[in-house]
């Protein structure tokens, strides 16, 4: 005569499935999010290469944050970003695509065809997604307030100052004069707040964010870190207690907005 399971026996085995299965699913989830991770930064790497493949091609010169396109009238036709601009040395939209950035689902605003016509104007060049920002600093590295592009030259540590941040801002570019505000507006939805922190791309609880540098390599980076220390050249490329007389460009203690507002949730 064969023996079946008991009652009991199966629901220990259930049991037993279920203890298993709440150990592993979470080790599967952060195997997952690490690999989302490795490839935003496999991404951002090389986005750094095409931008230093772009400068070798354009006299030693970064590409503009944004350009404007025009009708054969004058009038603006639309904007090209630098992700555009560079575009070419990739040729691959998905590089653009943070996998673990909400914001990565739209497009960024020189990118989005709805955003264009209500100004008037249209999509001149790839849609690209947004998640990345080129630091549209170029006056503060070339104390000028008229400076619209950088030269390799203009940069006192490349391997130290960022050119590009991560943020869910609909904006191509950014600054350090930007605040911690969830209620930023956003054209798409009224608040930067439905994504969460506006800086960083959904990962490490937003205590760090992946930057790229002007020598084009890529790494992680906490808030904290990169708004660094008193009397040292920060990651945005400025001296955090010397900004009340600037080069040439006087007091702009408000370019620190980015460090002064920092919540104490991603410290």
């Amino acid at each position: 005569m064969k023996r079946a399971f008991t009652l009991i026996e199966l629901l220990v085995v259930i049991a037993i499935i279920a203890i298993l299965a709440a150990i592993l699913f979470p080790v599967f989830a952060q195997a997952k999010a690490a690999a989302k991770a490795t490839q935003a930064l496999s991404n951002m790497k090389q986005i750094g290469t095409a931008i230093q493949m772009y400068v070798a091609d354009y006299d030693d010169t970064y590409a503009p944050r944004r350009v404007r396109v025009n009708n054969p009238d004058g009038s603006q036709k639309g904007e090209l970003s630098w992700k555009q601009l560079t575009y070419p040395y990739i040729k691959n939209i998905q590089l653009f695509n943070d996998p673990m950035n909400p914001a990565a689902k739209y497009p960024d605003d020189c990118s989005d065809p709805l955003l264009r016509a209500s100004w008037g104007q249209e999509v001149v060049g790839p849609i690209l997604a947004r998640g990345y920002a080129f630091a549209d600093i170029p006056w503060l590295h070339m104390k000028s307030w008229s400076a619209q592009t950088i030269t390799t030259t203009a940069i006192e540590n490349p391997g130290g100052t960022l050119a590009i941040a991560e943020h869910k801002r609909v904006w191509v570019d950014t600054g350090p004069y930007l605040n911690w505000d969830k209620n930023d507006w956003d054209p798409t939805f009224g608040t930067v707040g439905a994504l969460g922190w506006p800086w960083g791309g959904n990962k490490w609880s937003e205590k760090a964010m992946i930057l790229v540098f002007h020598d084009s390599h890529a790494k992680r980076m906490s808030h904290s870190a990169i708004c660094g220390k008193d009397d040292e050249m920060n990651a945005w490329g400025y001296i955090r207690n010397q900004l009340t007389n600037w080069g040439g460009l006087g007091d702009v203690t408000w370019v620190d907005t980015y460090c002064q507002t920092m919540p104490n949730e991603v410290k």
